[in-house]
């Protein structure tokens, strides 16, 4: 009876390591992560271009800015004071203006009125 106790648990333990692993898989597989190009200016999302800002320009600086400060709360002085030389902002319409699709503002950022948190990596739901 013991020798049986032993293989069932190993087999359990065995389908149970499998399964784990194949959820691993499908979570990695739906994992998606933005990039930005500083040489061609252009975001990319999994390796699809989004859009590409002009050199020097406010979007350009923004998203530069949020790219170096990733997983952390932005606030709008921060903002106003680093990106937009000291000039009133909206964060809303800030990533208004840089025509980013609605999709990839709701899966990567965190808005409120006050700061913005910008995060690299997400998965679908």
């Amino acid at each position: 009876m013991n020798i049986l106790m032993f293989f069932l648990t190993i087999f359990f333990s065995a389908v149970s390591v499998g399964a784990y692993i194949y959820l691993l898989t499908l979570m990695l597989e739906r994992e998606q992560k933005l990039h930005f190009d500083e040489q061609t200016k252009t975001l990319f999302c999994d390796g699809k271009k989004v859009i590409s800002v002009r050199d020097g320009s406010g979007n350009y600086r923004f998203i530069k800015y949020i790219f170096q400060h990733p997983d952390r709360a932005i606030s709008v002085t921060e903002l106003e004071t680093h990106v937009f030389f000291g000039q009133s902002i909206n964060i809303v319409k800030v990533l208004s203006n840089t025509h980013l699709p609605k999709e990839i503002i709701n899966t990567f950022f965190a808005v409120n009125k006050d700061s913005l948190i910008f995060k690299n990596k997400a998965f679908l739901k």
